[in-house]
């Protein structure tokens, strides 16, 4: 006679079983060290008084301590305060979201058998998971999540030369691109990058204090610029370069030290939509501190990666992003248009492995007020 096979409805019922099996036998060692239970949760999981609903308060206590076994557990409400089971998670790694969620939705599965309906939101960079029987929550767990550690890395001088250019379209990972808005390349390039989903940035020449370095620039931001001056150089960039995200510097190390400048042009940035990088050719520049005066979404490099065209020494400013992300939450790498940086930066691509850093566009880049303020219930 052949043997019946245990329906699906079974088998979970049967899992269920066991794993409330086993936290009674947690329950019963718990009790057994000198009469103090050691694990909070289960001394929590004491107060429910239905039976049912205390062996499933353990079992959900018990899959979440296999699924955290090293990041705290807050309880804000619980039974004995009259109300239901309020659970928080602060600071988990960004990483483990999808284990996370997959691990929770097949936990709320089971308990479906139960009477049990599990529901899942995102909300202001939390998820929030809760557990129904009937109207209101019986169960509700916000996790938050600590960001990533951010790279962005941005590359400077397209316009010149195509060959060259187009060389960088083979990295598929995100990368910024920051293009001349006046050589004849300058469009076709733009649209080019831009249709391979590249973010692109408007390279705006700017005077030098070397007045050498501002020959043959037809189109320079210069000090002593008035407002429609500077109005109608970004009203031509943007002609050439209508996807640009945002701008940086070329040079400028006199003009980012004008602060009367600076502040026209970061007042057309913001009315333009664009965010602003300052490349810091000056350990002067003004550029970044006016432009966040005036409430405009800009950032600072934090290192050049090719002043060496050497392939080791450009990964190796590589790393040295990565070793600034990790201690700050984010960096900002500029290199530039060379084949020497291409190949470091596919060899270094090739190599990495870490699930704590991402590479992200720079609009993409999480400022430090807005990650502070994700990990803030």
């Amino acid at each position: 006679m052949k043997k019946k096979k245990m329906s699906p409805s079974k088998t979970v019922f049967w899992v269920l079983i066991t794993s409330i099996l086993l936290c009674s036998a947690v329950l019963i060692y718990e009790l057994q060290q000198d009469g103090v239970l050691n694990n909070k949760y289960i001394a929590l999981a004491k107060v429910i008084p239905s039976q049912q609903d205390r062996w499933l308060s353990l079992f959900l206590f018990h899959e979440m301590n296999n699924l955290f076994p090293d990041l705290a557990v807050q309880i804000i409400e619980n039974p004995e305060t009259g109300k239901s089971w309020k659970v928080m998670m602060k600071d988990v790694p960004e990483y483990h979201r999808e284990e996370i969620s997959n691990r929770l939705q097949a936990i709320f599965n089971v308990l479906f058998g139960f009477g049990f309906y599990g529901e899942k939101r995102t909300l202001n960079e939390k998820d929030v998971y809760f557990l129904f029987r009937d109207l209101m929550p019986w169960f509700t767990l916000e996790v938050y999540f600590q960001p990533l550690y951010q790279v962005a890395i941005v590359i400077d001088d397209l316009g010149y030369n195509r060959t060259n250019a187009e060389l960088f379209l083979k990295l598929p990972q995100k990368i910024t691109y920051a293009v001349f808005p006046h050589l004849p390349l300058s469009r076709s390039l733009g649209e080019k990058f831009s249709e391979y989903g590249k973010e692109i940035l408007i390279h705006l020449p700017m005077e030098a204090l070397d007045n050498e370095q501002n020959n043959n620039e037809p189109l320079i931001l210069k000090t002593g610029d008035d407002e429609a001056r500077v109005n109608d150089i970004i009203k031509k960039a943007i002609v050439n370069l209508p996807t640009a995200r945002g701008l940086n510097n070329h040079k400028g190390s006199k003009a980012t030290q004008d602060p009367k400048l600076m502040r026209r042009l970061m007042l057309v940035l913001k009315n333009s939509n664009l965010l602003f990088l300052d490349s810091v050719t000056s350990d002067q520049s003004k550029a970044f501190d006016i432009a966040q005066e005036v409430g405009l979404l800009s950032f600072r490099r934090d290192i050049f990666i090719d002043g060496n065209t050497s392939v080791e020494y450009i990964q190796q400013k590589l790393w040295d992003a990565v070793s600034i992300a990790k201690k700050r939450g984010y960096s900002i790498a500029i290199g530039h248009v060379k084949s020497e940086t291409y190949q470091a930066l596919e060899s270094f691509f090739h190599s990495f492995n870490d699930p704590e850093v991402e590479f992200v566009f720079l609009s993409e880049l999480v400022q430090p007020s807005k990650r502070k303020s994700q990990n803030t219930p």
